[in-house]
């Protein structure tokens, strides 16, 4: 019976792809525009953006990191989201750099058995952001020319990842699995620095080949979704809009952002939304990051759709009172502004220095536990003498 259903999905995954083809060659003006608008949302957004973190990640994992904060963040990640420690460390990387890091970050650690497959899963669920220059920047600032708005959606979008986190570990049992200690080991990478960095390096660019790979084919199912008429259905101009971002983020929040008719409360809502759903796009690439796990789709599927709803909550909730307080005009993204109320917290957590002291606090937190390491082994071999 499974392999029926097998065969016929890989039928009807042929035929899509052969009336795919037919229909490039029919229009191929609008193939070529769509796949043109990929590929420089790729070049001129993705790739600069996830490339320097992609390289570090890698490099960081390869070094041995996430087991050492693991072994450091244990307890309390079980006790809050049932996860192990090194949640720590993905969850950091995840906000700070976007989807689908996350994903991919869940996808090495599962294949090299540093976490179960229960642990993924209960991962997934707080640990796949989006990042928050995207929100602040290219959504609030230049979509819907607000960066009080950006505020709205990243942090709707944070603390949606993180309660949606801990509904799953309070109503969802995890499966029944021997639970997975890290090793008390050394770092074993293989290899100098150079090659490990290398090495880094070749793995990021494959993963954002697949990357671009999906973004260009989602553009193109959405162009020509438009070209079909089938959105012409739908009465709404909003409701155009938000299919569109269930197929790719960017293009639905870009067309929300243009609907006048919307406050910008429901448009911070629905960019929410999208965001926190990421989109299939988004949802493809991170699969594909997954490869490999017993992660089922069905499940990551679930789990973005319950961020997504907490997400959207949260921002109507939230919402009116940062967009009413105070704005000054910076500067920094042309028509940027910033939330004058909030103050230094504000422009700290959501700039280029969150990175910094987010690895300069690892940094620390492994010297503070190799140093009360040395001075108890040092205490206790002074007791025994």
């Amino acid at each position: 019976m499974r392999r029926i259903k097998k065969k016929t999905i890989y039928i009807l995954a042929g035929a899509l792809s052969c009336i795919g083809c037919l229909v490039m060659m029919v229009f191929p003006s609008i193939a070529l525009n769509a796949a043109q608008k990929g590929i420089s949302l790729w070049a001129g957004s993705v790739l600069p953006a996830l490339l320097p973190f992609f390289i570090c990640a890698n490099f960081m994992t390869a070094l041995g990191l996430p087991e050492y904060l693991g072994r450091i963040f244990e307890k309390p990640f079980q006790k809050l989201f049932g996860a192990p420690g090194v949640s720590a460390f993905v969850f950091s990387v995840s906000i700070t750099s976007g989807y689908p890091m996350g994903a991919k970050l869940i996808g090495d650690l599962g294949r090299n058995r540093m976490i179960t497959q229960s642990e993924a899963r209960r991962m997934l669920t707080f640990c796949s952001t989006s990042g928050p220059l995207f929100m602040l920047g290219a959504v609030g600032a230049g979509m819907l020319h607000s960066t009080a708005a950006g505020a709205v959606i990243a942090l709707s979008h944070y603390l949606g990842a993180l309660l949606n986190g801990l509904l799953y570990r309070i109503f969802v049992r995890r499966k029944p699995e021997l639970h997975h200690v890290l090793p008390q080991r050394k770092i074993t990478a293989k290899g100098s620095l150079l090659e490990i960095f290398t090495d880094s390096m070749i793995t990021s660019f494959r993963a954002l080949g697949i990357i671009c790979g999906y973004i260009v084919l989602f553009m193109l199912i959405s162009d020509f979704l438009d070209l079909s008429g089938v959105l012409n259905s739908f009465q709404s101009m909003w409701s155009k809009g938000f299919i569109k971002g269930c197929l790719e983020m960017t293009v639905g929040c870009g067309s929300i952002a243009e609907i006048s008719e919307l406050t910008l409360l429901v448009q911070c809502v629905l960019c929410a939304i999208l965001i926190s759903f990421g989109g299939l796009s988004v949802y493809a690439q991170s699969m594909s990051m997954l490869a490999g796990l017993n992660i089922s789709s069905v499940y990551y599927l679930v789990t973005k759709l319950t961020h997504g709803l907490l997400a959207g909550i949260l921002a109507w909730i939230i919402g009116p009172s940062i967009l009413n307080l105070t704005v000054v005009s910076t500067g920094l993204f042309g028509r940027e502004e910033i939330v004058y109320s909030l103050g230094f917290f504000y422009q700290l957590l959501f700039s280029s220095k969150m990175v910094i002291m987010i690895v300069f606090l690892f940094l620390v937190t492994i010297l503070l536990d190799k140093l009360l390491r040395r001075i108890h082994e040092g205490f206790r071999d002074h007791s025994g003498v």
